[in-house]
Parts: structure tokens; C-alpha cells; sequence
């Protein structure tokens, strides 16, 4: 596994790669302070499967920075590492394609378990962030609203919050715009990876570990 940090503090990138090392066997991690010192690692490493991005980088602004590596990686996911915590920069730079956000405070384990959420697909909000997210703007909440024990995907929370309110999987693909068979697959997906033998269950689990919100009337 190839990792990419681009943080210009050079004691917690030391830090962070001794935790990167639990992550998974063989572990690469190339380390940069900057997007210009990352650009000709990103250049020469097309196959990288995670960038940790640290906002506040010398040079270009953060929302620039972040675009640049969207469009150098654009296959790659990109998780924010950062000591800024407020709902309203958290909710920009997902928009912008990152598919987590991670503070700096937080411990070696759940950093370890957040990047693998990521890495199997899913997007990583902490916990107090999304409940100032639910309070600014519930539909974005529910949309990307992802804990460390929820093992679907950002599309699978959308199949799944249509399916609590029953809908059909002819009636989840026309909301959704997708197929009624695409329908099928995430709906197999979803019963496996919550470990239930039914939709019913399905629904009930989610909203019982608060994965997806009912929707007010």
C-alpha cells in the first residue's frame, strides 16, 4: 500500500507514519511538506491508494491545493488530516471530492480505523462534526454521515435511507436514478455488510446505530 502525506510539520508526519505502519502490511509512505514538493511524488506514483492532506500548507490555499490533487490523483482518495474543526470547512472540502475529514487530535486507533473506512469505499466525518452538520444542514448530514462501525459505502446510505421508508427497488432506482437491477446489487451489498437476513432488518439496524436520520416532515 502506497501512501502520500503532504503535512509541513515534520514531527507529526514523523508521528503519523509510525501509526501508518498498523495500517496494512508493506506500507509505503512518501511524505512532502507542500504541493509542490508533492506534485512530482504524485507525478512519479500514479498507482497511490491514499493521501493524507494537512490544510493551511504554505503556497496555494487550501481549496487549491485540494483541487490539484483531485485532478494529479484522481482515482486516489483524499482524507484531510487538520486541526481545523468547524462543520462549515468540513462540509467544503467534501464537496470538493475528499472523502474524509480526520482532526489531528485524534487518537492513533480511530485514525486507524477511519482510513480503512475510507479505503473500502466509505467517507469519514467525526462524530461531533456531524452533529453540527445535522444542525446547519440535515440533508447533507444524512448524505454523507459515516461512524467507524458503519461498513457501507456513500451510495449504500442512499439506497438505504430510501429503503426504511419501504420504497421499492424499482422505486429506489427512480429517486435515485440507477437501474432497478443496480438497485439489487447495493441492496445484497447492504443485507451482507451489516450481517442481516432482511431489508426490515436492514432498516431497523441503521436507524437504531444512527446511520441515516429519518427525514422530518
Amino acid at each position: 500500500m502506497k501512501i502520500l502525506l503532504i503535512d509541513d510539520h515534520v514531527l507529526f508526519r514523523d508521528g503519523v507514519q509510525l501509526v501508518l505502519d498498523k495500517l496494512a502490511e508493506n506500507v509505503q509512505i512518501l511524505n512532502a511538506s507542500s504541493y509542490e514538493e508533492a506534485l512530482p511524488l504524485m507525478q512519479a506514483n500514479a498507482d497511490m491508494d491514499l493521501v493524507l492532506l494537512d490544510l493551511g500548507l504554505p503556497g496555494l490555499s487550501d481549496i487549491e491545493v485540494l483541487k490539484a490533487v483531485r485532478k494529479d490523483l484522481p482515482s486516489t482518495p483524499v482524507v484531510i488530516l487538520s486541526g481545523n474543526d468547524k462543520g462549515s470547512k468540513v462540509k467544503e472540502i467534501l464537496s470538493l471530492g475528499a472523502q474524509g475529514y480526520i482532526p489531528k487530535s485524534t487518537n492513533a486507533e480511530v485514525l486507524i480505523q477511519s482510513l480503512k473506512l475510507v479505503l473500502s469505499g466509505g467517507i469519514y466525518i467525526p462524530p461531533e462534526i456531524l452533529c453540527e452538520l445535522n444542525g446547519e444542514d440535515n440533508d447533507t448530514a444524512v448524505a454523507t454521515k459515516t461512524a467507524i462501525d458503519n461498513p457501507l459505502t456513500r451510495r449504500q446510505y442512499d439506497v438505504l435511507q430510501k429503503m426504511i421508508y419501504g420504497s421499492s427497488n424499482k422505486e429506489i432506482g427512480e429517486l435515485l436514478d440507477m437501474s432497478e437491477s443496480t438497485v439489487r446489487v447495493h441492496v445484497a451489498a447492504i443485507l451482507k455488510a451489516l450481517k442481516v437476513p432482511n431489508r426490515t432488518r436492514a432498516a431497523h439496524l441503521a436507524v437504531q446505530k444512527g446511520w441515516v436520520a429519518l427525514e422530518q416532515e
